[in-house]
């Protein structure tokens, strides 16, 4: 996992010129300069074209004053576990990522078959990106290691939606399937 220490950024729509042209605002491209400068610092090989790649992004977002300055609200934005559900659009926080790795981390964005994102706030604002080859369906799991809060979540839920929807951290859904089903081969993290 690649954490960069970025405030998210959302891609904006594209502005035009007079004459019709689009252009994208000078802050997005100077994010993404940045974002890409942070990728290449860690060194990662690029994968092949033509090879399907699964892709986790967590973006951590800073709170508004309103939410950060409340003291009951400190414990959950330390455990980073508030979910946004404001602005900014998910879809926009994953294109500015992706766009930014694209022909650095993989040979094209069409590669990516499998693509898991979430949105939370935090007091410490990056976005924690994970590129792997998709060998969904392909490879077996053999373990899951999970948060502690998750695990006593596991024991205690009565039915697989209600332990989907509880979770505190993210999972994909494959391993959050096999916890279900071998709750006692599951490790703490």
């Amino acid at each position: 996992m690649v954490v960069i220490n970025l405030d998210p950024y959302p891609s904006p729509r594209p502005r035009f010129t007079r004459q019709g042209r689009p252009y994208m605002p000078k802050e997005y491209t100077a994010w993404k300069k940045k974002f890409l400068k942070e990728w290449l610092t860690y060194g990662l090989d690029k994968f092949d074209a033509g090879v399907a790649i699964a892709v986790d992004l967590k973006f951590y977002i800073k709170p508004p004053k309103a939410i950060a300055r409340v003291k009951k609200n400190q414990n959950i934005l330390k455990a980073e576990t508030w979910r946004v559900v404001k602005k900014p659009d998910l879809d926009n926080l994953e294109k500015s990522v992706l766009d930014s790795v694209n022909g650095h981390a993989y040979e094209d964005d069409n590669q990516i078959s499998d693509l898991h994102s979430c949105k939370r706030y935090s007091l410490n604002p990056r976005v924690e990106i994970s590129i792997r080859e998709d060998g969904s369906g392909q490879d077996e799991i053999s373990s899951v290691r999970m948060a502690k809060r998750d695990l006593e979540v596991l024991k205690s839920a009565t039915n697989i939606v209600d332990f989907w929807n509880a979770c505190t951290e993210f999972y994909s859904d494959e391993e959050l399937a096999w916890a279900w089903l071998h709750p006692e081969l599951v490790e703490q993290k």
